[in-house]
């Protein structure tokens, strides 16, 4: 017990004893929000990156806790449909404390944009352009470019953003449509261990604000996306963290800030992902071809739909000592074969209802959850 319990809080800083009493009490699976971890990666986040001004990327993890803890914070929102944009108004957050950073939008979320507030928009092509001069003319336009993503696991670039080439084109086309370009934006695939992203993107960044000035557009804000890292300082043996990042990227965005831009990010896993986790059953056990299946309350159509869309891995931590360990299948409670979560995991040997806890799991998690089959979603509970 001793043991395992000092490995579960190195990981996550709740002791076994409150994890199976909140799972007594809430029942699983449950979706753990440690408000502590939240303001945790939040101030540090500040400290390595000073002066940015921090916009949380809602489509990370959009429950209105998590909202609310960051707008408590300070934190202003990136927000990607009229449905975001509803969420974040209902925690009393400003409009002007948003960036509408969906280049592709509904002309009914551009009236919703407009109608409530949110000035500032992205774009990265001309039809978008002109579908923003017919509904929202006087709004604030970032111009989203496509950057490097070498190394990262979403390459965030293959969807979106304009290529540079076109850049000057499309400042000068907005210009000539009556819209107001401020700023430009780039993301570098999330998430990015590679600080050569940003600092290949910021000299793009740099080469089209002098091409803008040529055309006679003034740029003033430089949006530096997210994809930074989970951890937030140095682990022996880890993969970059947040501080790592800081250290290489921020000289070069000092710069900028000497200089009187407005610099923003817009991060999203580093802010949650590591602020939760998610506590869920043994519900059944099979041997099938010699290998042990565990069957879980959550799977693929859940909390784990981050495995499918996210391409995340995680750690599993049951509740049960023991020093034999078994490689073993972990399987969803749907129907369907493909709800299969991870195979050749070593776990020990897990009899029903016994208790897995699975950390770091905040982000791309119950964003992406489904009801399918008719099993309820993870209930999602702060503490």
């Amino acid at each position: 017990m001793e043991r395992r319990s000092k490995t579960l809080e190195r990981v996550f800083p709740l002791s076994e004893e409150a994890i199976v009493e909140l799972a007594n009490e809430y029942g699983t699976p449950l979706f753990l929000v440690v408000g502590e971890r939240v303001m945790r990666n939040y101030a540090a986040f500040q400290e390595f990156f000073p002066g940015i001004e921090i916009f949380y990327a809602v489509k990370a993890n959009p429950h209105p806790l998590v909202v609310k803890t960051l707008a408590n914070l300070g934190s202003s929102f990136d927000v990607a449909s009229a449905q975001e944009i509803a969420l974040v108004l209902e925690q009393g957050v400003a409009p002007q404390r948003m960036i509408f950073a969906n280049t592709i939008k509904r002309r009914e979320a551009l009236r919703y944009a407009r109608e409530k507030g949110v000035s500032l928009l992205t774009y990265d092509n001309e039809e978008e352009l002109r579908k923003i001069r017919t509904v929202y003319p006087e709004a604030k336009l970032i111009l989203r470019l496509k950057t490097p993503s070498l190394g990262s696991r979403i390459d965030l670039s293959y969807k979106f953003g304009a290529d540079p080439e076109e850049a000057a084109m499309l400042l000068k086309l907005a210009k000539n449509l009556g819209l107001e370009t401020v700023g430009l934006s780039f993301h570098v695939g999330s998430p990015c261990h590679n600080p050569e992203n940003y600092l290949r993107s910021l000299e793009i960044v740099r080469t089209i604000i002098q091409e803008g000035d040529r055309e006679g557009v003034k740029l003033t804000v430089v949006d530096i996306g997210g994809g930074f890292p989970l951890h937030t300082y140095y682990t022996e043996g880890a993969e970059a963290s947040m501080e790592y990042m800081s250290e290489r990227i921020y000289p070069l965005l000092r710069s900028f800030l000497a200089a009187g831009y407005r610099v923003i990010a817009e991060p999203g896993r580093s802010l949650i992902g590591n602020a939760c986790l998610l506590v869920t059953k043994v519900i059944g056990k099979a041997v099938r071809s010699g290998r042990i299946w565990y069957y879980l309350d959550d799977g693929l159509y859940g909390t784990f739909s981050a495995i499918p869309f996210d391409k995340a891995s995680f750690d599993f931590y049951p509740l049960r000592d023991s020093e034999e360990e078994k490689p073993c299948v972990l399987a969803g409670p749907t129907c369907d074969s493909l709800d299969v979560i991870a195979e050749g995991v070593k776990l020990p040997p897990l009899m029903l209802d016994d208790l897995v806890v699975v950390p770091n799991i905040g982000a791309y998690s119950i964003a992406s959850a489904t009801n399918f089959n008719g099993f309820e979603r993870a209930r999602v509970v702060l503490v």
